[in-house]
């Protein structure tokens, strides 16, 4: 069983280490246990050249993509990693799409051969540019969501799960760990169950992936240019435990409401509503992580009076309770003194 890793300059390296360590361990387990070892990879650059990924530590490719292609020797996996930043600026994600292009046309020819792809986070830009992914959202990191919405404005993102699978597509989010679901899912595909808890276990890692909601982050705000929105987004955070009067608001900014829905779903992808309830949210959030208050003032801190209600929109939005987010993230679950 082959897999060729593609490598990029600002790729993330942990993934491919990580990736590369768990194929190691897989081997060894079915070694240890009679069998013998499946995993075969290869490291593929653009150029032949070595990489420098994020953390700066530079991976060496075995080989540059033409040469790989030109031989003929077809891999039966792609893994596509984190292959670039686009947290940073839309820029830069242009020009990294711009220069991952040459891989459209292997993949799309993988992927007509009925062979796997393995993609993890940013990864999904690559999916996207070969019209891969179908009517299946993307996964990927929540930093990264926006920047995706503004490449591809008709494709969808899956914001709450760590993993999926559509047939031949493996998927994850990235982070530090989502490399490790992924790998354990494909050495489980492959080489069965019993071999992904044994290398699960070589490895200390874990094989159940966390729902992906509760990690985003509570203070990011993504980034935009239409102004009246960004004045809209204040009003709401300051008035945040008022009743929301659209109508109120859309005269204040001297709009229709009709006009300020529309530009709220273009600069957010959501609606002013969906927006304050977001920050409701959020507000209860670091509440929950920084405070002992109990669960049921925290509801009337953030403008809420029906207890039941919120609760409902607090687990939707980060798919766990509020106390279960409290014994995850508060200071007090860990030792740590305010």
């Amino acid at each position: 069983m082959k897999a060729a890793i593609l490598l990029m300059d600002n790729c993330f390296g942990t993934g491919i280490n990580g990736i590369l360590d768990a194929l190691i361990a897989a081997n060894y387990s079915l070694i240890k246990s009679g069998a013998q070892p499946l995993f075969e990879w290869e490291l593929v650059s653009l150029d032949g050249n070595s990489v420098q990924p994020t953390n700066g530590l530079r991976i060496d490719a075995d080989c540059d993509l033409a040469s790989f292609v030109a031989r003929g020797d077809k891999p039966d996996i792609w893994i596509i990693p984190g292959i670039y930043q686009s947290a940073s600026n839309f820029g830069k994600v242009q020009a990294a799409m711009q220069k991952s292009e040459v891989m459209v046309p292997v993949l799309q020819q993988h992927m007509a051969e009925d062979k796997m792809i393995v993609c993890m986070c940013t990864g999904a830009f690559l999916l996207a540019q070969a019209n891969l992914l179908g009517k299946n959202p993307a996964l990927m990191h929540w930093r990264n969501e926006h920047h995706f919405r503004q490449a591809f404005p008709t494709l969808t993102i899956d914001s709450q799960n760590t993993i999926a699978e559509y047939h031949n597509l493996l998927c994850s989010i990235g982070g530090s760990m989502a490399y490790e679901y992924l790998v354990l899912r494909l050495i489980g595909r492959f080489a069965g169950h019993q071999t992904a808890i044994n290398t699960a276990k070589l490895l200390m890692m874990d094989l159940n992936a966390p729902p992906a909601a509760p990690y985003r982050a509570t203070h990011f705000k993504p980034e935009h240019q239409d102004a009246l929105v960004q004045q809209a987004q204040l009003y709401l955070q300051r008035n945040s435990s008022e009743e929301l009067n659209m109508v109120g608001l859309a005269e204040e900014l001297n709009i229709s409401d009709r006009q300020l829905k529309r530009r709220f779903a273009a600069a957010l992808a959501c609606s002013p509503l969906q927006y304050l309830q977001q920050v409701r949210v959020n507000q209860a959030c670091n509440l929950l992580e920084a405070t002992q208050l109990p669960s049921s003032k925290i509801v009337l801190e953030v403008g809420y009076k029906d207890e039941s209600s919120f609760r409902r929109l607090f687990k939707k939005q980060m798919a766990m309770t509020m106390e279960t987010y409290r014994q995850q993230f508060g200071i007090m679950a860990h030792g740590i003194s305010a």
